[in-house]
């Protein structure tokens, strides 16, 4: 695996596990299982099979943040859609009422969504005044049926790196940042 490309096919299907963000740090960690056939690490240490899938997607530093945590019931009179408000401190307990479900692709590369656009105002909004953090996109949506309707979460995060690591903690891709001076070739010595 060599790119968020690549990335995005592994988490194409994939099953939402968690999403932490740290407000003082500015990160983002999000828990996934890939799909088996999706898993690119197929061996860990010694060459032994993987058979914990989970991996942890750290984005950072994030610079916007915005999310729509809403309800969708049809009754007699129609379809009726509520939206929920939260706070980062409750986003561990709102996607666990998803139950793992499956994320919806791409995540990644999306443009930032305009307002009214997930629903008539966000549950979640933040942003930062810092200069970085700006050049990426995340972009993670899931649905449950939990029989008072569909649940639907859409969250987008803004950041400038991207780092994923298995449950132990391993690195096993990363994707730098960048500057504002990577553009420039260094002058020979």
């Amino acid at each position: 695996m060599t790119s968020i490309e690549d990335l995005d096919r592994v988490l194409d299907g994939a099953a939402l596990l968690g999403l932490e963000l740290d407000t003082k740090f500015r990160v983002i960690a999000a828990t996934f299982e890939p799909t088996p056939e999706r898993y690119p690490w197929g061996t860990g240490v010694g060459s032994v099979e993987v058979v914990d899938r989970r991996v942890q997607v750290l984005v950072s530093p994030v610079s916007t943040i915005l999310g729509s945590l809403r309800r969708t019931t049809t009754a007699d009179a129609g379809q009726r859609t509520e939206v929920y408000t939260f706070t980062e401190e409750q986003l561990v307990d709102v996607v666990a009422a998803f139950d793992g479900a499956d994320v919806e692709s791409p995540l990644f590369g999306q443009p930032e969504p305009r307002p009214g656009s997930w629903a008539p105002e966000w549950s979640l909004e933040g942003r930062s005044t810092a200069g970085d953090g700006t050049s990426r996109t995340l972009t993670v949506s899931v649905r449950h049926e939990d029989g008072a309707g569909e649940l639907a979460l859409d969250l987008f995060a803004r950041f400038d790196e991207v780092q994923v690591k298995d449950p132990f903690g391993t690195d096993l891709f990363a994707v730098p940042g960048s500057g504002p001076l990577d553009a420039f070739e260094p002058r020979p010595s």
